[in-house]
């Protein structure tokens, strides 16, 4: 059977994309032929599309630098996605359990097979781990990704997907799909997941699941604490909070527009 010719412009449409999401992972500027290396396109190609979405307010140039950078088209964007999302109504929620920790609190989805920083509230204490909205990482390194995975109806099959021996991030991320299965389980039986530096060196984490109506995982809220004010005899205590800010954000919860797939 032959398959489906992919409809006119699909290709123009996802290169600009993936301009727009390299431009988003550099946190800051990047110069036209740093983008065309990170896409993998040609500088001219790349430059034409620098050019439309500049045209259209989705990309600004530093003229001192000659580099680029996401412009005011994108955060218009955002914040329409996040009212549209209910993201918006969740953030008190946030600000309420960092104002009950002093610690940073992130609200994060699932993309495909990472964790995604949807939206944080930093801590302000001197010791703490600085994070942006939308770093990623693998699912099953995150305390975000235990959680929603543990509540997902396709865990099984990612479960299946992942190597014998996980890629490690830190010395101690969970080395095998055998024992991520095994937090799976345990998260999904008290109801909070724990990252025990297995991302982050030095940086322990509690979350919970964002459920909705179905009980399915739509996102995930977490407490990052640095390990030396975080002992695990003080984890059950974080996640009860936790928990309970988590419960609390699925009234938010759109039943029409799910946050993860």
């Amino acid at each position: 059977m032959m398959s489906e010719a992919p409809p006119p412009g699909t290709q123009a449409i996802g290169r600009a994309l993936s301009v727009l999401q390299a431009i988003a992972a550099s946190s800051g500027e990047m110069s036209s032929g740093a983008i065309a290396k990170a896409v993998g396109l040609a500088s001219g190609t790349t430059n034409r599309i620098l050019r439309a979405l500049m045209a259209n307010g989705y990309v600004s140039r530093n003229p001192k630098t000659d580099s680029y950078y996401l412009g005011t088209g994108t955060v218009l964007l955002g914040q329409a996605a996040q009212r549209g999302f209910g993201v918006d109504k969740m953030i008190p929620i946030l600000e309420g359990l960092h104002a009950a920790t002093g610690e940073s609190v992130n609200l994060a989805i699932r993309q495909g097979n990472e964790s995604v920083v949807l939206t944080r509230v930093q801590s302000q204490l001197p010791l703490r781990f600085e994070q942006r909205a939308g770093a990623r990482f693998p699912l099953y390194a995150t305390a975000s990704g235990k959680s929603i995975m543990a509540f997902s109806p396709d865990c099984h099959e990612y479960t299946a997907s992942l190597p014998d021996e996980l890629p490690p991030l830190t010395p101690y991320t969970i080395r095998s799909r055998e024992e991520f299965t095994h937090q799976v389980k345990a998260t999904r039986e008290r109801g909070y997941s724990i990252d025990e530096q297995e991302n982050v060196e030095g940086v322990r984490c509690v979350g919970a699941p964002v459920l909705d109506a179905e009980g399915r995982a739509q996102a995930a809220l977490v407490i990052q604490v640095p390990t030396v004010r975080l002992p695990v005899t003080r984890v059950p205590e974080l996640a009860a909070l936790v928990m309970a800010a988590a419960k609390e954000a699925e009234m938010f919860v759109p039943v029409d527009r799910p946050l993860s797939p």
